[in-house]
């Protein structure tokens, strides 16, 4: 039971961080980042122009950050507060599917499964 619970957690996960599109937001925060550090690289720009551009960038890139942070605390919080009330009505067991999540084979397996049905559905959605 603990390993069934352990795939529903990570598959939970995955689905919680597609859901929320955080792979995007991801790429928006290297995306301001790399502006940022243009407006810095700019010698067109004054210092107070600099300043102007950059508290504007600060305030995306903190947005992002909330984005990605309340996100991942949802997509790994979510699953593992379903496991906890299963493990409420006798149903698995909390602790006993965190160390199913730390085993090495598990991860590992997971990896490659999960790589190899990512690379399928890019491969399929090309396709079509």
């Amino acid at each position: 039971m603990n390993f069934v619970l352990a795939l529903f957690v990570v598959v939970g996960f995955a689905a919680t961080i597609e859901y929320f599109d955080l792979p995007s937001s991801a790429h928006a925060v290297g995306q301001h980042s790399k502006g940022a550090l243009a407006v810095l690289r700019d010698d067109a720009m004054d210092d107070r122009e600099k300043e102007e551009e950059l508290q504007q960038q600060s305030v995306h890139l903190f947005r992002l950050l909330g984005a990605l942070l309340g996100g991942s605390v949802l997509a790994l919080g979510l699953p593992l507060a379903v496991v906890w009330l299963l493990e409420q009505v006798g149903v698995g067991a909390f602790w006993g599917t965190l160390s199913m999540l730390e085993r090495i084979d598990f991860l590992v397996g997971v990896t490659i499964v999960g790589g190899l049905g990512y690379l399928l559905v890019k491969y399929m959605g090309s396709s079509s």
